[in-house]
């Protein structure tokens, strides 16, 4: 008799999974047989769960898949009773028959032939048998009905523990997202009934008052005029009645929808959390057979495997890594003979460590091999035009070693050790940013390198900025949200050609978002007053100009269906209280192209600055740290000094000679010219010999003081007691 199809179905699922969970265990103690660690163990332990996988496969009627597994089987217990002993060849052979034993089951599911020779690999496994050097492979005809189910065990301790299918999980998932938009819109809805409730008793006080002039009215008219004042208060207050039981009502269903919605999305969490040792646990197997692959030695070590994630996000982790650990071996991993050659032991090492912090998962993978050069790196980007020489000039190696993750970044002109660190690393980004999460990475030469990577444990609903830009509204997921402020235009400071403010000390680029997703801008009310939103991604914090800031509420984000999967600085969509569709942001994206844009933030600043330029001093600061010249045009600005800045003493020169300045501030120690020598210059030019000068330093010994005074400074004053009240009451002297 036929095996009924949907039987079979859940028996080959609950297969697939016993085949995964035993190859896995077999897996893990063929390696450690490989470095000779618990033989004996592995040995019973392998042909254990090869036993298992044969009468398992064999009652389903997988005929192929219980021939290999027997095969293993008979290898293990030929080990077992000492008649063959246990050799790499035979780790390697068994590897490869469990690899094969996926395949096999994978095809049988979905009904196709197998795509390697199945005889040839029972010969090989057959071939290690001291009984049977050539055997002729007769395979049992296939079995229609599985075996009789024995009576499931009872009395299972506390914790039962059952598989449930992804799709149940997915459904699940699905519909408990859908109560959260329905939670969500409730929420907005009940705001609205807050405004309404607020209104009527607006138009109980207007009734009251009413009240007070129909009593200085004639009697006649007053009666009839009471009479519907009556009536109309009458319904007022019970309409507000009404409303204050409505309201009452309301809160309660939402706080019972509340409740249930987190329970239930905290339970369906927890139903996906699996421990990352069951995706991390498979990398020793990856590492082991790349590095045989290019006749190098690595050991890897794994640390913090048992946290626990949602299983979407550890399958999505798997390619992004086994990318980064390839190009660790194969790039960063140096030969055994290079690495003694440095003074290294011969085997390289790659250190994955996994750990949890409030909602997010670090996983930082990192090797010892020979590190990233970032002198090919720069040629590359200056020949793809990524960077001018001046801008690769002022960023770090940290910000350069960004540009492998750019798309169309190819690294074929790098030499050896970096060759391959960029070809698909565009890729690991995406991938990981379409997790919500970010990628980077360290390196020193010759000591290796480090990839952080930050994942959310799971992807569900979270918080969003509702803004508006460009006169529509966009959503901006809370994560990356450092500050939300908002800056007078006074506090807009001109810097490098671009704009930025201070904050908290930090000096902090200011873009308008609507440039950045190449909308156009839209006035607001309120022009002196910017909103402004500060966004924060590792070392990089960015803030942008827009038009309002509505509110933060839950979202639900909802993945873009091709092709508008692949859209810059879009994250998904998310539904407003009304239905209607609302853009959700990538703040990754956002920060990132702000990084390589330089474009002027509103003609109103430079406009307003041209206008009061003659009627207040005019000061020129000079010096090559953008630190330094940033904090001081700051400080003279608040109190409405007008401030031009210059980098060296070149640059002041030519500005003296075009612009008329009331004072100069200057370093000393510049590039091209430094600032004794751009003293001296001035105070021997009869055109400006008058203007006052102030030397700020880090030069603070006597002789640099003595210095000073010979180029005739007019003031002196060493950085490590620099104060600003102190500089500026000596502006407030001289000018």
């Amino acid at each position: 008799m036929d095996m009924d199809p949907e039987l079979l179905k859940k028996l080959l699922i609950t297969l697939n999974d016993e085949l995964n969970e035993e190859a896995e265990n077999m897996t893990h103690h063929l390696l450690n047989i490989e470095k000779n660690e618990a033989v004996d163990t592995a040995i019973t332990s392998i042909f254990r769960s090869a036993h298992n996988i044969k009468g398992a496969a064999r009652g389903v009627g997988v005929k192929d898949v219980g021939e290999i597994a027997h095969h293993i089987e008979t290898i293990f217990a030929n080990i077992q009773n000492k008649s063959i002993k246990i050799t790499s060849d035979i780790v390697n052979l068994c590897l490869e028959a469990i690899d094969d034993m996926r395949i096999s089951l994978q095809a049988y599911m979905e009904e196709k032939p197998i795509p390697f020779d199945l005889n040839q690999l029972l010969s090989r496994l057959s071939g290690n048998s001291p009984l049977n050097k050539i055997i002729k492979i007769e395979l049992p005809a296939p079995t229609n009905t599985p075996k009789p189910m024995q009576n499931q065990r009872l009395n299972i301790k506390k914790q039962e523990s059952l598989r449930v299918a992804i799709e149940n999980l997915d459904k699940v998932s699905a519909l408990t997202e859908e109560i959260q938009v329905t939670k969500i819109a409730i929420d907005e809805n009940y705001s609205e009934l807050i405004k309404l409730n607020e209104r009527s008793k607006q138009l109980k006080h207007s009734f009251k008052d009413m009240g007070a002039i129909i009593q200085n009215t004639s009697q006649q008219i007053e009666q009839t005029i009471q009479q519907v004042y009556n009536n109309i208060f009458d319904e007022v207050i019970e309409m507000g009645n009404h409303i204050d039981s409505l309201n009452k009502n309301m809160r309660r269903h939402i706080n019972e929808l509340t409740t249930l919605s987190h329970s239930l999305l905290e339970e369906v969490r927890t139903l996906r959390l699996i421990p990352a040792s069951t995706l991390f646990s498979t990398f020793t197997r990856t590492v082991r057979d790349i590095a045989q692959e290019l006749n190098k030695k690595v050991e890897i070590n794994i640390m913090g495997d048992s946290v626990k994630m949602d299983k979407i996000v550890l399958d999505e982790l798997k390619d992004p890594i086994i990318h980064l650990l390839r190009n660790a071996i194969d790039h960063g991993i140096e030969s055994p003979d290079s690495r003694q050659s440095k003074g290294k032991e011969p085997i390289g090492h790659i250190h994955i460590n996994i750990h949890e912090q409030g909602d997010q998962i670090f996983i930082s993978l990192s090797d010892d091999g020979a590190g990233i050069n970032v002198n090919p790196i720069k040629k590359i980007v200056l020949a793809k035009k990524f960077l001018s020489q001046d801008e690769l000039n002022n960023i770090s190696d940290d910000t350069l070693l960004e540009f492998i993750f750019k798309p169309g970044f190819s690294t074929k002109e790098i030499i050896t050790d970096v060759s391959g660190r960029g070809i698909g690393l565009d890729v690991v980004k995406t991938n990981i940013e379409l997790l919500k999460g970010d990628v980077s990475i360290k390196t020193v030469l010759d000591k290796g390198t480090t990839f952080n990577i930050r994942v959310p444990i799971t992807i569900a609903s979270e918080r969003g900025l509702v803004i508006q830009t460009g006169g529509q509204l966009f959503v901006i997921p809370s994560t990356l949200i450092e500050r939300v402020i908002t800056l007078d235009i006074n506090q807009v400071i001109e810097v490098e050609g671009t704009q930025a403010f201070i904050l908290d000390h930090q000096t902090i680029p200011l873009f308008v978002l609507a440039d950045i997703l190449n909308l156009e801008r839209k006035k607001t009310a309120e022009q002196n007053q910017l909103s402004i939103i500060v966004l924060k991604k590792q070392d990089h914090i960015v803030a942008f100009v827009v038009e309002r800031i509505s509110s933060e509420r839950e979202i639900v984000i909802k993945t873009l269906q091709p092709p508008l999967t692949k859209m810059s600085c879009i994250a998904g969509g998310t539904l407003a209280s009304n239905g209607q569709p609302i853009i959700v942001l990538n703040a990754n994206d956002l920060i990132d192209r702000s990084l390589h844009i330089k474009k002027p933030f509103l003609i109103a600043i430079s406009e307003a600055k041209e206008t009061i330029t003659e009627t207040r001093p005019h000061i020129l600061v000079v010096d090559d740290s953008i630190t330094t010249r940033t904090l001081e045009k700051t400080v003279l600005e608040n109190k409405n000094y007008h401030v031009t800045i210059a980098v060296n003493g070149k640059e002041a020169w030519d500005l003296l000679q075009n612009q008329v300045f009331s004072l100069m501030i200057t370093d000393v120690a510049m590039p091209i010219m430094d600032g004794f020598t751009l003293t001296e210059r001035v105070k021997k030019s009869n055109e400006l010999r008058n203007m006052p000068v102030i030397i700020v330093t880090s030069l603070g010994s006597e002789a640099e003081k003595k210095r000073g005074i010979e180029v005739k400074a007019d003031a002196y004053i060493v950085k490590n007691e620099f104060e600003s009240d102190k500089l500026l009451k000596i502006v407030e002297q001289l000018v």
